[in-house]
C-alpha cells in the first residue's frame, strides 16, 4: 500500500512540472483514471496528450525554424484529415534532428505501447505499464521545451571545431558553406548563435577558432540583412572595446563594408582606433588581398558606402594607408571605381612621381609599370600628363631612375604616355598651364620639357 501511495505522490508531483495548462488538466484525468484502474484509459489520455503536446511545441518552433514549420503543417493536416500522423512525426523529428535518437526511440516505444491499449488486441495494459508511460511522457517530454529554437544553432556550434567544415579559405566557397548551414534557421536565432560563435573565435583549439572567424566572415558575406544588423550589434558595437575581438571585427568589416554604416560616434572612433593600429602593425609581406589588409578593408568601404562617408570617418587612417601602401596593386587595380579615393591616390602619385627626395622619386619610377597594369585603363589624359610632367620634375632634381625614363620617353609607361601626349596636342592651353605652374617657368620656355613626349626611343 505504501509501495502504491508512493507511485502516486510522484505521479502528482509530476503533473505540477507541466507548463501547458490544458496538457496538465489533460495528464491530471489520466492520472485520475489510473488511479480508478482505468490503466487502459490512462495510457490513451497520455498519448493523446502527449502527441497534441508535441505538435503545439512544433508550432512554436516553426515560427523561428523551416524545417519545423514544414512537419508542423503536414502533421496538422493529417490529423485534421483522421490520417495517422505519429509515426510520421517521430521520424520527421528525429530525420531533422529536432529530437535525440534516444528521445525518438522512446516516443516509438510510447507509441506502440498506446496502440496495444487502444485496441481489442487481447493486451491489458498494466498498473506498472500505465505508470512507465505516464512517467516517460512527463518526465521525458511534456514538462520540458523539448523543441529547443536554438537546437539547430546548437549543432552548427557543434560542428566548428571538424577539421573539413570549410574546404577552401576562399570566401565565396566559405559563404556558400554558411548560406548552406543557415538555410533552415529563423533570423530570431541570429544573436544566440553569432554571440556563441564569436566566443568560439577565442578558444585554444586554432581549427574552432579559425572555423569560428570564417562562419563570421561567410555570414557577413552574405550579405542577409537580418544577419548584418545582429553582427553590427552583438560584435561591431558590442566587442569593439575588447582588443580579443579585434581580428574578427577587422575581417567582418572586410567581408562586408554594410556593416560600417549606421555605427553610433563612440562606435566609429573606436573602429578608427582599430583602423589605425592595424595598418601601423601589418607587415609588408601579408598578401593585400586577405581579411587583415587594410587594402581590402578600404576596398569592402568604399565599395558599401557613400566615399565621402569614409573618408569622413577614417580620412586619416585613409592617408596613412596611402602613405604605407601607396602601390598596392590590389588596391589600385579596384581604385577605379572610387572617385574620391582615385583623387586621393593619385596625389599621392604626384608628390612622389616629382618628389624631390632622390629615394622617393626612385621608388616611384620602380612601381610605375605596375601602376600603368593595374589602373591604367582608369587615368584621364589631364592625369596621365600630370603624372609625366611630376617624372620629369624629378629628373630635372636629378633623381637616376627619373632621368633614365625620361631619356627613354617613358618607353616603360606607354598606355599613359599616349594620354599625355593627347592631353598636349588637344588642350595645349591648359597643359602648359599646368606645366609651367609645376616647373616654375614661363608658358613659352615649356619646349624643352615637352621634347620628351614626342621622342621614341631607339
Amino acid at each position: 500500500m505504501e509501495v502504491c501511495m508512493a507511485h502516486l505522490t510522484d505521479m502528482e508531483e509530476l503533473v505540477s512540472s507541466i507548463k501547458n495548462e490544458d496538457i496538465r488538466d489533460y495528464m491530471s484525468e489520466s492520472l485520475a483514471c489510473y488511479m480508478a484502474g482505468a490503466y487502459r484509459a490512462s495510457v490513451v489520455l497520455t498519448f493523446i496528450a502527449l502527441f497534441d503536446d508535441i505538435i503545439d511545441k512544433l508550432g512554436e518552433l516553426g515560427r523561428v525554424n523551416k524545417k519545423a514549420k514544414n512537419i508542423f503543417d503536414t502533421a496538422s493536416q493529417k490529423r485534421a484529415d483522421q490520417d495517422v500522423f505519429e509515426t510520421y512525426l517521430i521520424d520527421q523529428l528525429k530525420s531533422n534532428l529536432l529530437f535525440s535518437t534516444l528521445d525518438a526511440e522512446f516516443l516509438e516505444i510510447l507509441r506502440k505501447l498506446s496502440n496495444k491499449a487502444a485496441h481489442p488486441s487481447g493486451h491489458h495494459a498494466s498498473a506498472e505499464e500505465a505508470r512507465f508511460v505516464y512517467h516517460e511522457s512527463v518526465s521525458r517530454f511534456l514538462s520540458r521545451p523539448i523543441l529547443s529554437t536554438t537546437q539547430l544553432a546548437d549543432e552548427i556550434l557543434a560542428s566548428l571545431n571538424n577539421a573539413n567544415m570549410f574546404p577552401s579559405t576562399n570566401i565565396d566557397i566559405i559563404t556558400k558553406v554558411v548560406k548552406k548551414e543557415l538555410e533552415n534557421i529563423h533570423f530570431e536565432v541570429y544573436p544566440y548563435l553569432i554571440s556563441k560563435v564569436l566566443d568560439k573565435t577565442q578558444e585554444i583549439d586554432t581549427e574552432t577558432s579559425k572555423n569560428s572567424r570564417f562562419f563570421l566572415t561567410g555570414m557577413a558575406r552574405a550579405g542577409d540583412l537580418s544577419a548584418v544588423a545582429a553582427l553590427k550589434k552583438y560584435v561591431i558595437e558590442k566587442k569593439i572595446s575588447n582588443k580579443a575581438y579585434k581580428n574578427a571585427i577587422f575581417a567582418l568589416l572586410c567581408s562586408n563594408g554594410k556593416l560600417f554604416s549606421d555605427l553610433d560616434e563612440v562606435t566609429y572612433h573606436r573602429v578608427s582606433v582599430l583602423v589605425a593600429e592595424q595598418i601601423a602593425a601589418i607587415e609588408f609581406t601579408v598578401e593585400h588581398t586577405r581579411f587583415s589588409h587594410p587594402a581590402t578593408l578600404f576596398i569592402s568601404l568604399f565599395t558599401e558606402n557613400a566615399h565621402a562617408f569614409v573618408i569622413e570617418k577614417l580620412g586619416g587612417e585613409f592617408d596613412a594607408f596611402l602613405e604605407k601602401f601607396t602601390y598596392s596593386a590590389y588596391f589600385c587595380g579596384h581604385v577605379y571605381k572610387f572617385e574620391t579615393a582615385k583623387a586621393l591616390l593619385l596625389t599621392k602619385f604626384f608628390n612622389r612621381a616629382g618628389s624631390s627626395d632622390f629615394q622617393t622619386a626612385n621608388s616611384f619610377i620602380r612601381n610605375a609599370s605596375d601602376i600603368e597594369k593595374s589602373m591604367g585603363n582608369s587615368f584621364v589624359p589631364v592625369e596621365a600628363f600630370t603624372l609625366i610632367i611630376n617624372i620629369i620634375q624629378a629628373a630635372n632634381w636629378g633623381a637616376f631612375a627619373a632621368v633614365d625614363m625620361r631619356n627613354a620617353s617613358f618607353g616603360t609607361i606607354p598606355k599613359l604616355k599616349k594620354l599625355a601626349n593627347d592631353f598636349l596636342n588637344e588642350q595645349p592651353g591648359e597643359a602648359k598651364f599646368i606645366a609651367a605652374k609645376l616647373f616654375h617657368v614661363k608658358e613659352d620656355d615649356l619646349d624643352v620639357y615637352f621634347d620628351y613626349f614626342k621622342q621614341t626611343h631607339d
